[in-house]
């Protein structure tokens, strides 16, 4: 059956066409993509003192366009003087190089292709003086920076207070987070997150839980790229040639001078919420200490009505109306100690611990009723459930850096080790009230893992511009979950075990690797040849259920890559990624008294190809590529903390294979992109969430969801985006205007084959999908002098999946701020949905039930938050530069 939605393509016409006249504008602005960028640049240099020679400590460099003098990036010059500011997109700067006492230092420079690196050498600043109104700086920059392989968001300081991680993200153009917290970016279901480069869960954190619990406040940048941050990754995905997945890098805000720095936000909303959040930075360098807590208090309902099918042919159907109202809390702290030794100016040992506490816990009633088919109710139920957690996290990481004399030798390894453990409880109390039966039920829970990882890496730098890499990595990962569940009916007279109910799952994971790689770089005619040999082994146990599994993968890895330039400004980049993988599962399940094998050997080609013309780029992309199921989906906890609907994993599950064909073009002006690109997916063994419905008795029925493999799902895809962003500093007025409009259409064709195993988890109707969906969202704000305003919109078509489809959703905002006593208070006054209130809604439809659900956590709203700041450097014994951070009074 074929269901072809009413797209909203009118819904985003009218901005799409206003976007399109903003691509003919002009932005000069620049601000620095990833240091993953290629076409960047370095500028390097030393300050001394004109009159003795000496070396500067801490001054410090901007670099501003060439064009109207904006802040584009800047840094601080160590304690010797040294300074280095990279990456640096091509263009043309002014580098300004001063310090309190002395003449402020210019020089032009022009970074291109032809000179990416910028050596000033010595620099001699004479001592002078400067009026207030020189020192007095309001920085107006950009907080958005868009080119073909990056996009940076840079948001002010105070530009979320009492805002999150997760509420940050929402801002950055072409991402999208559904009601469960499921993030997609530019409609591509695989993202990845990193923190200050380096994967999250080194953090000891998942990314749901480590943006929840991160302050808004604590991000200096956040980065979308389409090679990973980390090296070690980047080579996996190097020869694995991935084209589908995003990955989003999280750089935490640091203190640059000596000193420290403090802010505290408290906030409330007319929802009775409430959030307390506090940072403290502290450099006395060599050492740094971060310190930094969220607390969050909250409230939010939800409604679900579900109509069950006749289980038997010429039966009633039955109704289930569900009311659920939660309240909880969540508070955790985050210590981070960070170390620098320079045991000479080319070698450096950074390391860092980190320790954290979390607890949260939750309150919640649901009201529950079956009905029969005239929804005359057959049985009423009242529970009542009580959550607690908490835990503990230790986490080190060193990394050990020696560059050399020759230009480009350089030998870096890391390590790091990650300790988690949590306990808690929860209590579910149901209430039949036609039965006058009372059921009690007590979880105990404790949970532990631990992880550890090592690399290495050694570049060498040859004659002609070859050169040879040797990495290896090392990657280690245990844990358990023990839930002790015990129930106690109103005949029983004390509380028994539920082996059903309890859970005590065990895992442990190792992952080897070694790679070699040879090329040469040129951008005439260049070369590259990576190979990697790797090693994945998984064994886990559930005594309970008595299943065990072993799972183990070995890999042959390669990559050859070409790059030709044939005129000026024109690039073309093709490379070939064939692998081979051999996989060997055995599963020993008591429930079947046998022994469950599982063998494959999986040839694994890709290629791709890119050809770029100035800011102008198409790329081809083929690759096939296995995906392990996760943890979560494979841990066979069973969750009932809503009886009536019950989740579980499935540690039956297989990896799924998925061939992915790309073809995408770019172009990039300015500050405006547009991309078009055709998409076509063909996977077999996808795992999705299944959801079956299971009769108790005649009055009781429930869901029990679960993942499964499907046979086959095909993906067909066109898609149109468009990311704009709209910068001008208003030097008269000490203001700025900052609009970001990021939108797109999207035809879609799947369809999706349950087979044997998941015939029931596909929905008929939603078997075979068309039709086109469409997202907006529009961010604008002005500032002038101390006030700000800002307005936004999100708007996000209907997303289907195998059982039905999460509905359209549109949400506003409108906030106010103003910064007082030179930024030490910020006040912010935010009204959210200020054009109408919006639900998170999801529809299911399958041959035994159909089900509406809504999440109404997203009414209209008013809040207030207010943040302190507090900073204080220091210098030599003299107060330290504040010219950044000054503003002109009222």
């Amino acid at each position: 059956m074929n269901i072809k939605p009413n797209g909203s393509i009118a819904t985003i016409f009218g901005s799409l066409c206003l976007l399109g006249c903003m691509l003919a504008s002009e932005v000069k602005a620049q601000q620095p993509p990833s240091n993953k960028d290629t076409e960047t640049g370095t500028v390097k240099g030393k300050v001394l003192q004109a009159s003795n020679k000496e070396p500067i400590p801490f001054a410090t460099i901007a670099l501003l366009n060439e064009d109207d003098s904006t802040v584009v990036t800047g840094a601080a010059a160590d304690e010797r003087g040294a300074f280095i500011i990279k990456p640096v997109v091509y263009g043309s700067y002014i580098v300004r190089i001063g310090t309190m006492g002395f003449a402020p230092y210019f020089v032009n420079v022009k970074v291109n292709a032809e000179r990416t690196l910028w050596e000033l050498g010595t620099i001699l600043l004479e001592t002078g003086t400067r009026t207030l109104k020189e020192v007095t700086i309001v920085s107006q920059k950009k907080m958005f920076t868009m080119n073909k392989d990056s996009i940076i968001f840079t948001p002010d300081e105070n530009f979320l207070p009492g805002g999150t991680g997760m509420e940050l993200l929402e801002y950055v153009p072409g991402i999208t987070i559904d009601a469960n917290n499921n993030i997609t970016m530019e409609g591509k279901d695989k993202v990845k997150f990193y923190v200050d480069d380096k994967p999250i869960a080194l953090t000891g954190m998942d990314y749901n839980s480590y943006l929840n619990n991160l302050p808004s406040f604590m991000i200096e940048r956040i980065e979308v790229l389409k090679v990973p941050p980390d090296p070690v990754e980047a080579e996996q995905a190097l020869v694995e040639g991935r084209t589908n997945i995003r990955y989003i890098n999280i750089i935490t805000r640091k203190i640059q001078f000596r000193g420290y720095s403090a802010a505290f936000t408290a906030g409330m909303d007319s929802r009775r919420n409430l959030n307390a959040k506090m940072r403290y930075n502290l450099n006395l360098a060599p050492f740094q200490v971060t310190y930094f807590n969220n607390g969050v208090y909250n409230s939010d309902s939800s409604y679900l009505n579900r109509s069950y099918f006749p289980k038997v042919p010429g039966g009633d159907t039955s109704f289930l109306d569900q009311k659920n109202f939660r309240t909880s809390y969540n508070f955790n702290h985050n210590l981070n100690g960070r170390y620098e030794l320079k045991i000479t100016e080319k070698e450096k040992l950074r390391g860092s611990v980190t320790l954290g506490w979390t607890g949260d816990g939750s309150n919640s009633s649901n009201n529950s009723t079956n009905s029969d088919y005239t929804h005359k109710p057959t049985m009423q139920k009242a529970q009542d459930n009580i959550n607690r957690r908490n835990g503990f996290r230790g986490v080190t990481d060193w990394n050990y850096i020696k560059e050399y004399e020759q230009r480009e030798k350089k030998l870096e390894a890391g390590f790091n080790f990650t300790k988690n453990n949590g306990s808690g409880y929860g209590n579910n109390d149901y209430f039949y009230l036609l039965t006058e039966d009372t059921s009690l039920q007590r979880n105990k829970r404790r949970n532990g893992n631990f992880s550890m990882r090592g690399n290495f890496h050694f570049r060498q730098p040859l004659s002609d511009g070859k050169y040879y890499d040797l990495s290896s990595s090392m990657e280690m990962s245990g844990g358990s979950n023990l839930n002790l569940a015990t129930r106690k009916n109103v005949n029983d007279i004390e509380m028994l075990p539920a082996p059903r109910l309890s859970t005590d799952y065990s895992d442990f994971n190792q992952n080897y690797a070694v790679s070699a790689s040879y090329g040469k770089r040129s951008r005439k005619l260049g070369y590259n040849f990576t190979s990697r040999l790797g090693y994945t082994g998984s064994k886990s146990e559930e005594q309970y259920a008595g299943n065990r599994f072993n799972n183990e993968t070995y890999e042959i890895r390669s990559s050859l890559g070409i790059n030709y330039s044939p005129w000026k400004d024109h690039m073309a980049n093709l490379r070939f990624n064939p692998g081979i993988q051999f996989f060997n599962q055995m599963a020993l399940l008591d429930s079947l008294r046998s022994r469950v094998p599982f063998k494959y050997t999986n040839f694994s080609p890709g290629i791709n190809f890119q050809y770029d013309y100035k800011q102008q780029q198409l790329t081809f992309n083929f690759n096939r590529n296995m995906d392990r199921p996760s943890p979560d989906q494979l841990n066979p906890f069973v969750n009932t903390s809503d009886s009536f609907n019950i989740r579980t994993g499935n540690p039956n599950l297989r990896p799924s294979f998925t061939k992915d064909y790309r073809m995408e073009y770019t172009v990039q002006i300015k500050s405006h992109q547009i991309k078009a690109g055709l998409e076509q997916q063909d996977a077999s063994d996808i795992i999705s969430r299944y959801t079956k419905v299971e009769y108790i008795n005649d009055t009781t029925i429930i869901n029990t969801s679960t993942f499964v493999n499907l046979a086959s799902r095909k993906d067909r895809n066109f898609y149109l985006t468009l990311n704009s962003h709209f910068f001008k500093a208003i030097q008269n007025n000490k203001g700025a205007i900052n609009m970001n409009i990021s939108g797109g259409i999207r035809y879609y064709n799947t369809t999706t084959d349950g087979g044997e195993e998941g015939k029931d988890a596909v929905s008929d109707k939603f078997a075979h999908v068309e039709g086109w969906t469409s997202n907006l969202t529009v961010w604008a704000a002005y500032r002038i002098r101390v006030f700000s305003i800002s307005v936004n919109g999100r708007y996000n078509g209907p997303r289907y999946y195998a059982q039905g489809k999460q509905e359209a959703r549109f949400n506003s905002g409108l906030r106010g701020q103003v910064n007082l006593f030179k930024r030490k208070m910020n006040v912010s006054f935010t009204v959210e949905n200020l054009f109408g209130s919006t639900v998170k809604n999801f529809y299911e439809l399958t041959k035994d039930y159909e089900q509406f659900s809504n999440n109404r956590k997203n009414v209209r709203y008013l809040s207030l938050n207010i943040t302190y700041n507090i900073r204080k450097f220091t210098k030599l014994g003299n107060k330290g530069p504040k010219d950044f951070e000054k503003e002109e009074p009222l």
